[in-house]
């Protein structure tokens, strides 16, 4: 329900409250009504669309529909559709206790296909949308977000947070050593003496990943029997080898047109996260913010190919770029639907949205620095 993710709270929904307090109190006082406060406390979907395939509205109509449907007032639900991402994506998040009846909820293996799957297809179709596709083998504890990136070889967290590791490995030769390296980096290591795992939380990340989670070679005991027997082990790439051609064609291209100051601060920042991607620089002067640029190295590449692709100059431009937007989405909206247009319509609309939705990303993030700079200064 965050309303940085929600559009101020707009694409969010459900059957029990506004607040997130009164979610968990109506949630809650449904358990203690039939006596059912503990173990499965509730459960989590994640309905979510490729980048372009659906516009937030869309998105939320297709959720909304789902849970009506699917979970009616049988269970307390809420939902919402995030919009901060590429792709568009929802989460679901309802009672393991039904108001109704008082069983709990039982998602057995198997169900999402042959009972949900189904419905999501049924609504979908409604909406002129394609059938959405259930990731079996999707990880639990793993975000959509990194699951995506990881798929089409962007950085994800787990890749960087590994590639720090091996380096802290390769000079390292004892343990102490190496956790003094990766301190050196900004990290934290925190261990979990009842699960016997350990933390490993990059600079300026408030999470970050567990040794077990992190693959063979990862774990702490692996991690010194590497460090003793000097085992090199090849990191897993960054980076796709189709993406880094695809940033150093274009960056290559920049550098060779005359730009202005405005345009100059979008391919610096890109530059210097391709650049700690390449040479895997641990200890850059701002550990924190290099690795996170370094994880949305994808989105600053399609900043620069907009600001620069539209030829937009200043922030000045950019402003006049979402009045067009705004105006244009407007006099489509007035057009009425005709014989053999509607689809026409709705395709020229979607993109259009998800262009404003660009724009309106880099003007936040415009307004941040600027409330930042006073403070920088001091």
């Amino acid at each position: 329900m965050n309303p940085d993710k929600t559009e101020n709270g707009v694409f969010i929904g459900g059957n029990s409250g506004n607040t997130p307090e009164e979610v968990f109190d109506i949630m809650m006082e449904t358990k203690k009504e039939w006596g059912k406060t503990d173990k499965r406390q509730g459960y989590h979907f994640v309905i979510s669309f490729p980048p372009g395939e659906a516009t937030a509205e869309q998105a939320y109509q297709v959720i909304q529909d789902f849970c009506e449907e699917y979970l009616g007032e049988a269970y307390d639900y809420v939902f919402s559709v995030h919009t901060d991402q590429q792709h568009i994506h929802g989460h679901i998040v309802f009672n393991s206790v039904s108001r109704t009846t008082g069983y709990k909820y039982r998602y057995e293996k198997g169900d999402w296909e042959k009972w949900i799957q189904p419905v999501t297809d049924r609504i979908c179709k409604k909406y002129g949308l394609p059938p959405l596709v259930y990731e079996k083998n999707f990880k639990e504890g793993k975000s959509y977000a990194e699951h995506s990136a990881k798929k089409e070889g962007r950085p994800t967290m787990e890749k960087i947070i590994k590639a720090d590791i091996d380096h802290a490995i390769s000079v390292s030769e004892t343990m102490e050593e190496f956790k003094r390296t990766m301190e050196r980096m900004g990290y934290q290591i925190k261990k979990n003496g009842n699960r016997k795992t350990t933390l490993f939380l990059p600079p300026g990340f408030e999470r970050g990943r567990r040794d077990t989670t992190l693959g063979e070679g990862y774990r702490m005991e692996e991690i010194q029997q590497r460090i003793l027997g000097k085992e090199t082990k090849k990191s897993e790439g960054i980076l796709s080898p189709q993406l880094k051609k695809s940033y150093e064609a274009d960056l290559k291209d920049w550098m060779e047109i005359s730009l202005t100051r405005y345009q100059i601060h979008f391919v610096k920042r890109f530059y210097l996260a391709g650049h700690y991607l390449e040479q895997i620089n641990p200890f850059a002067v701002n550990q924190a913010e290099v690795r996170k640029n370094a994880l949305h190295i994808q989105e600053l590449y399609e900043e620069c190919r907009y600001i620069i692709g539209h030829g937009i100059k200043d922030i000045s431009g950019l402003e006049n770029r979402w009045e067009e937007l705004r105006r244009e989405e407007e006099a489509l909206r007035k057009i009425k639907g005709r014989s053999g247009e509607e689809e026409g319509l709705k395709r020229s609309l979607r993109e259009l949205r998800r262009e404003k939705r660009m724009v309106k990303k880099i003007l936040q993030e415009e307004e941040q620095e600027k409330r930042l700079q006073p403070v920088l200064k001091k």
